[in-house]
């Protein structure tokens, strides 16, 4: 009996030892609102019935689809797990789930592992890249993101194995390998999908009001012509006090020689609850010949540290046959963060 109670006592001891190292930690995020957008296209000229403008025969008119309603736009959470491993080494674990709202299906985001330690960290797993000049050159500012309208389109998701070194003197170097999304689609793959694979090396520097980040980005030289070959990035943001400023370029080379130009310059400034700012974007696609621009504003109104309101309007315009194709996007969102 008195074995048996030493033994318990024992696991005991070192179980809250356990614990006390580790913590598990929920967070998330919701916003519901509303939505107006307005998107123009050419129309096919032999398709009159349907064109809003008047029919020239042999002459592509414009069509514009509208959209309008209430509606999710984000209901996700968030659980991270953290473990003190001993020997100033700590993992963290990362897991994250979207779409939670009635009458969507739950769909899974980001899932990382990191171990971080005096060598820097290294993080794995599956992650949603978006434009990698946005994050400084928005400026923070309440807008609408831009991707997919002018800025390049997020991934569904990529595998990612990434190495960060310790920040020296507040400059961190970096250098990753990225993959199409899933083993069976990546590298592995070999002839079943080449070009999959894309190799980062950059450095960041965050020091006081300024933060700067470069990169260049070289893909697998087998991928087919139009894909990604190789790019550069250069992005930065500054904070002046009464408002921050932001810009950032990015030029991609595609295999066969075509090329894709991103330019986007941001500012932001708080009023007391009040934050505002603007965006401006522009992409040049030497392969298609064509130039897309979009401007965005916006404001977020603090109803607390984790509640807000919050409003933004998008313009975007594409070159086209017949004009220029004008479109837009309206959005009221109440959000709450936890």
């Amino acid at each position: 009996m008195k074995k048996t109670l030493i033994a318990l006592a024992t696991l005991a001891a070192v179980s809250g030892t356990a614990f006390a190292q580790s913590s598990v930690s929920l967070t998330g995020g919701i916003a519901y609102g509303y939505q107006s957008t307005t998107t123009t296209a050419d129309a096919v000229a032999s398709t009159a019935a349907s064109e809003t403008a008047a029919y020239v025969p042999g002459v592509a008119a414009k069509n514009n689809a509208k959209a309008s309603g209430f509606g999710m736009d984000t209901a996700a959470i968030k659980l991270t797990v953290t473990e003190d491993l001993g020997g100033g080494l700590k993992a963290t674990g990362v897991i994250t789930a979207a779409g939670m709202a009635r009458g969507n299906a739950v769909t899974g985001e980001d899932m990382s592992l990191t171990v971080a330690g005096g060598f820097g960290s290294v993080l794995v797993g599956q992650i949603e890249i978006g434009s990698g000049i946005r994050g400084l050159a928005q400026a923070g500012a309440p807008v609408n993101n831009m991707e997919g309208e002018v800025l390049a389109a997020a991934s569904a998701g990529t595998d990612i194995v990434k190495y960060s070194a310790p920040a020296i003197n507040g400059i961190t170097f970096s250098g990753s390998l990225t993959e199409n999304k899933g083993i069976a689609t990546g590298l592995e793959a070999g002839a079943t999908n080449v070009g999959a694979s894309a190799y980062t090396v950059g450095a960041a520097y965050a020091n006081g009001p300024l933060n700067v980040s470069i990169d260049t980005t070289n893909w697998n030289s087998e991928a087919a012509t139009g894909k990604a070959d190789s790019r550069y990035r250069l992005s930065a943001n500054y904070n002046l006090g009464v408002a921050t400023v932001g810009a950032g370029m990015e030029n991609q080379k595609l295999v066969g020689g075509a090329t894709n130009k991103y330019s986007m310059i941001g500012v932001s400034a708080p009023f007391g609850a009040v934050t505002v700012g603007a965006a401006f974007v522009k992409n040049d696609t030497s392969a298609t010949a064509g130039t897309k621009t979009g401007s965005t504003f916006g404001a977020s109104y603090a109803l607390s540290k984790r509640t807000s309101l919050n409003a933004h309007y998008a313009t975007w315009e594409a070159a086209e046959a017949n004009g220029a194709a004008k479109n837009k996007k309206t959005t009221l969102l109440l959000a709450h963060s936890f």
